[in-house]
């Protein structure tokens, strides 16, 4: 195997697959990626058995041939050379010979043959979506994504069909949960048990960084396959079911209290300093003209905040975890932030004013 390849597109590739790679696994040969060069140009493969990634990078290939490197070495290497070619070949003892300007190193490999292959897949229909789609639907939800791999159900992110067009992503850890449409054309051949995981949702989004592409999206079983320009990206669903989220979402609002986005953030920002970690309790008072945060630590001291707010029903004073809604301000673009509560406990659904494309909900917290 010998090629010439752009050191800044074999960079970007690799930098895509870390995050796939497994670098304390068991299994050695997963902490690699298969190099596979072709007369079209290079291939580069990553797999942990779960997730898996196939790149089509031009280069200029003097002679076919494979072989499989450790990811993060070949990409630690490649990010830190200094001219724009880098020349890859193939030597002996199974040795990946990286060479470009002065620079000239021997990494060892292991052959083809060892690599894993990758898993077969059956698409039952497939639709198109735009890349900034699916992007603003996995960052409004990924955040809320149960971080316990033992939480089945809710350690991942649930897919479903709206029926008109449009998919839904929703994510719960418990204590706040997030949903985000997004429309497709085509075909979406999916099931109630749609769980995206974590690190697949992880990986996906560091991918779709980049201009605005077409993306082909088909489902097989318990597998979803993404496709874009020279990319595509395979993973594993869940064998989990989501929970029925609609039973949490509150039933009617007796408090409505539209707040400016940007003031918000930033007193959420200031108030947030003296929050105690553990609990991240903000007591919240919103009365018809006024809102007012206080954060009141033994240790730290007390703060307080006021900003205007406009209110439809009687005041109320509520709790929330002041992180949980930072999080939430951040992934809405509406200049203004609503707020629709039934009482002090009950749940809060946060949403965007005007933007009927996500909503979330936040389950306050109990004020001493």
């Amino acid at each position: 195997m010998e090629l010439y390849i752009d050191r800044n597109a074999l960079g970007r590739t690799l930098a895509g697959i870390q995050g796939i790679v497994e670098r304390r696994s068991t299994t050695p040969v997963l902490s690699h990626t298969l190099i596979h060069a072709r007369p079209q140009g290079l291939r580069m493969t990553a797999t942990d058995t779960e997730v898996a990634f196939i790149g089509e990078l031009p280069a200029n290939v003097e002679a076919p041939g494979e072989i499989a490197v450790d990811a993060n070495n070949l990409f630690q290497v490649v990010r830190n050379l200094s001219d724009p070619t880098v020349h890859l070949k193939v030597g002996s003892g199974s040795r990946l010979e990286v060479r470009c300007g002065p620079s000239h190193y021997r990494l060892p490999g292991i052959p083809a043959e060892d690599y894993p292959p990758l898993p077969a897949f059956d698409a039952k229909g497939s639709a198109t979506m735009k890349s900034s789609d699916l992007r603003r639907l996995v960052d409004q939800v990924v955040f809320s994504v149960a971080t316990d791999d033992a939480r089945y159900g809710l350690n991942g992110a649930h897919l479903e069909d709206q029926g008109d067009g449009r998919v839904r992503m929703v994510a719960t850890d418990g204590h706040r949960l997030s949903a985000a449409d997004a429309p497709y054309e085509g075909t979406l051949a999916m099931t109630p048990r749609m769980l995206v995981p974590r690190k697949a949702l992880g990986v996906l989004r560091k991918l779709l960084d980049g201009p605005e592409e077409d993306l082909e999206v088909g489902f097989g079983d318990g597998a979803i396959r993404l496709v874009r320009p020279g990319q595509t990206l395979w993973f594993r669903l869940l064998d989990g079911e989501f929970p029925d989220y609609k039973a949490v979402l509150p039933q009617e609002c007796k408090h409505r209290v539209r707040i400016d986005r940007n003031r918000l953030g930033a007193s959420l920002k200031r108030v947030g300093i003296l929050v105690q970690e553990r609990s991240r309790a903000v007591r919240f008072a919103f009365e018809d003209g006024e809102g007012t945060i206080q954060v009141h630590n033994v240790d730290r001291g007390e703060v307080t905040e006021k900003l205007p707010v406009e209110l439809e029903g009687d005041a109320i004073t509520v709790g929330f975890n002041v992180r949980y809604l930072q999080e939430i301000l951040s992934v809405i673009d509406a200049d203004h932030v609503e707020l629709e509560l039934s009482h002090a406990l009950g749940p809060c659904l946060v949403k965007g004013q005007g933007d009927e494309d996500a909503f979330f909900v936040v389950m306050p917290m109990r004020l001493d």
